[in-house]
């Protein structure tokens, strides 16, 4: 099979997957903001924001890392060290869960410096998911090092959203919903979404892993994962900031309204995520065959295909969103929504365009490159944030997330063209 053929069967099944969550994920967004109100759907929506964050030690830099050594090791036959690289993974997302759960218990219940009222109150249940998401985390990497992208992403993806939108629904119905019962759901599709991803782990782990000792090079995987948890840490708290700012400087009325502007803009990045998640693995193999035109063509072809589907989206988006907020969420968070959602598709369109340039870094081993112009654009975000949320609220945190986008991909753009040797883009 060509190199284009594994591309394409990839991306599609990713892909199908990928557009089978879209109406799930919009349906429970949906569910939630329509039961919940706008004040409660707010509270909700920072708490779960909180959590990737939280999740950081445990899940930063793992699948990246664990998606680059074991796609290398499999290619080399080093089987010993791609189950040393498992069980050390493992290791780690437990003794980091226990840690955290100590350190907020500390915080919370000893010196009493996280409140624990209102919506903070929610945040004690929101940490039961984090040893659960590190296992999963380290398990979709190394499926996905495998070659297997699909089967990877497949209980995150789609069986997740799932169970989460039937139990959220059946709960909704019934006894009623509220920010409590919401989050409670979550950690139950993230408990059922384990069990069968472990399932389909056992499945498809190797037979040459079964019988060896693993074999640990842990002096190596420590100094490539500390760049892959800070650039993590940067991305993510680049990606919740604005979530972040308005949950503590304004109302949970104006972060259900940028919550539900995010939801529309990331239709527009979804081509882009399908690329970045089928074509790791190729660039790795690319890169380590010293073969640069395979790697700008790959560059250039993923960009264009993920911008050609990017464009008609974020303009019917831009011209009919308030139309499309109003029928699915509600006529109140149109009045508040659609003016952050104008500015977040513009910056996913620059962000599509620019096309997978933190993957090419990272799977390139210039991890400390991508971290610097990550940090820049998490400064930018910051200072927006900080100047512009307490008076525009939604529409300023948008503004700051849609720049920090930009300049981002700016930076890294060039970046690759330096330390890579090509250029990135769908230009």
């Amino acid at each position: 099979m060509s190199l284009k053929q594994q591309l394409i069967k990839s991306f599609l099944g990713v892909g199908v997957m990928r557009l089978a969550a879209i109406p799930i994920g919009l349906a429970t967004s949906v569910l939630l903001a329509r039961f919940l109100g706008p004040e409660q759907f707010g509270q909700y929506a920072f708490i779960m924001a909180l959590v990737p964050l939280l999740a950081l030690p445990i899940t930063g830099g793992m699948q990246t890392l664990l998606t680059r050594e074991v796609a290398s090791y499999s290619q080399a036959g080093r089987w010993s060290l791609y189950k040393g690289a498992l069980n050390a993974a493992h290791g780690w997302a437990i003794s980091i869960s226990l840690c955290i759960f100590a350190i907020y218990v500390i915080f919370a219940f000893g010196i009493a410096v996280i409140p624990t009222s209102g919506k903070w109150s929610l945040l004690s249940i929101a940490l039961l998911m984090l040893p659960l998401l590190g296992l999963n985390t380290a398990r979709n990497g190394v499926i996905k090092g495998l070659g297997m992208p699909a089967m990877a992403e497949l209980p995150g993806m789609l069986i997740q959203p799932l169970i989460a939108l039937g139990v959220l629904s059946g709960v909704a119905f019934t006894v009623g919903l509220n920010a409590n019962s919401a989050i409670w759901v979550q950690v139950v599709s993230v408990a059922f979404t384990f069990s069968i991803a472990t399932v389909i782990f056992f499945k498809l782990r190797p037979t040459e892993a079964v019988s060896v000792k693993g074999e640990y090079d842990l002096r190596a995987w420590g100094s490539a994962l500390t760049p892959f948890i800070l650039l993590s840490l940067v991305g993510t708290f680049n990606a919740q900031l604005g979530i972040l700012t308005l949950g503590l400087f304004s109302s949970d009325e104006q972060v259900a309204a940028l919550r539900v502007a995010e939801r529309g803009s990331h239709f527009v990045a979804l081509s882009l995520t399908i690329v970045n998640l089928v074509i790791s693995p190729h660039i790795v193999n690319a890169f380590k065959s010293n073969d640069m035109k395979l790697l700008q063509r790959l560059s250039r072809q993923s960009a264009r295909g993920a911008f050609a589907i990017a464009l008609p989206i974020g303009l019917l988006l831009i011209f009919f969103g308030d139309s499309l907020i109003s029928v699915l969420f509600g006529e109140e968070y149109s009045e508040i929504s659609y003016l952050p959602l104008i500015i977040l598709v513009i910056g996913q369109l620059f962000n599509v365009f620019f096309g997978s340039v933190g993957f090419l870094l990272a799977m390139t081993g210039n991890e400390k490159q991508s971290f610097k112009g990550q940090v820049f654009a998490v400064l930018v975000n910051l200072f927006l944030c900080w100047a512009l949320v307490p008076t525009m609220g939604a529409v300023g945190a948008a503004i700051a997330v849609s720049s920090s986008i930009i300049f981002w991909n700016a930076i890294l753009g060039y970046l690759v063209y330096r330390k890579v040797g090509i250029r990135p883009s769908a230009a």
